[in-house]
């Protein structure tokens, strides 16, 4: 799997998914970086999320346009703002304004040594141009028990002082002390990912939320008979007064070659949800994946891709 002129792709997380205006600033920023070519915008206003996937031929450049979109966050977003707390804030778990930067490698030419050096040096550079502690995980983690980003965010931004006071929870870079309204951010390297999410309907949205949890908690690889390396959580819909089973499918490559494939996992929530009297809706990808991931157990127009699934082909 390759993309022309690409080694490594990033595939940031900003904490807003609700204003245009910003998430178009943060496009441009990553746009105008000479080298670099943004390929995905997706955004969210029930998770106030928006995540841009772009690549790179080398780290210099991804380092320069990921700086960029850090700028335009500590600018622009104020996780403390009512709307973005309290009631008002997003289902997704977040501790900083540029929530989660890792590095992917996607050529053959690329590694993941090479893509963990590219993580720590753009860690670094965050920390030390905007004053924003940065947390390493994945690859990039200093030690193993900072290798799970569910870990490091645990808490989220509302308690991100008191978890970075801890010495486990000191930031790798920057101040030990969170960003007043932009937290801070991790950033790693890992191999490519499926992040995606599959909809509920057919109940009412209390018991739609309920059984997107039940779900979740009984696919994820912590679980007994679960998958592995998959992470699920189950969330509300506000918007659109539904459900969603989201998930995270690490090692993708390797989940993919076992069987664990995009395919097989839908067939086990639409097998789960019809027990419980539900349906499935559309599946959501997050990002860009390769071809193969998609046609691995089916074609890939069964998995129902909101948007069709030639948009979120890597390779195109």
């Amino acid at each position: 799997m390759s993309v022309p002129g690409a080694n490594f792709e990033i595939v940031a997380n900003l904490s807003e998914g609700r204003d245009r205006r910003i998430v178009e600033r943060a496009a441009d920023a990553i746009g105008s970086t000479s080298g670099v070519t943004l390929l995905d915008v997706h955004s969210d206003v029930d998770h106030d999320r928006s995540v841009f996937t772009y690549v790179a031929a080398a780290g210099v450049e991804l380092v320069t346009a990921t700086l960029a979109l850090a700028r335009v966050a500590v600018t622009s977003i104020d996780l403390s703002a009512p709307e973005k707390s309290g009631a008002g804030r997003g289902v997704h778990p977040r501790i900083g304004a540029l929530d989660v930067v890792p590095v992917v490698p996607i050529s053959s030419a690329a590694s993941l040594a090479q893509a963990t050096e590219i993580a720590r040096v753009a860690g670094a550079a965050i920390a030390t141009t905007l004053q924003i502690p940065v947390h390493l995980y994945a690859s990039a983690a200093r030690n193993e028990g900072r290798r799970s980003l569910p870990v490091l965010r645990r808490g989220g931004f509302e308690q991100l002082a008191e978890h970075q006071s801890t010495v486990d929870g000191a930031p790798d870079f920057g101040p030990a002390a969170p960003h007043p309204t932009a937290g801070a951010t991790a950033v790693g390297a890992r191999p490519i990912m499926a992040a995606w999410n599959i909809a509920l309907a057919g109940a009412d949205p209390e018991r739609l939320l309920i059984i997107a949890k039940e779900i979740a908690r009984e696919i994820r690889g912590a679980s007994p008979g679960g998958i592995q390396g998959l992470q699920a959580l189950g969330f509300a819909l506000a918007s659109k007064g539904a459900a969603q089973v989201s998930m995270n499918l690490h090692e993708l490559a390797d989940a993919t070659d076992r069987g664990d494939t995009l395919h097989a996992i839908r067939e086990r929530i639409r097998s789960a949800a019809m027990k419980r009297g539900v349906e499935i809706g559309e599946t959501e990808i997050v990002g860009l994946l390769p071809t193969r991931a998609l046609t691995a157990g089916g074609e890939p127009h069964q998995l129902n891709i909101a948007g069709g699934w030639e948009r979120v082909v890597l390779e195109r």
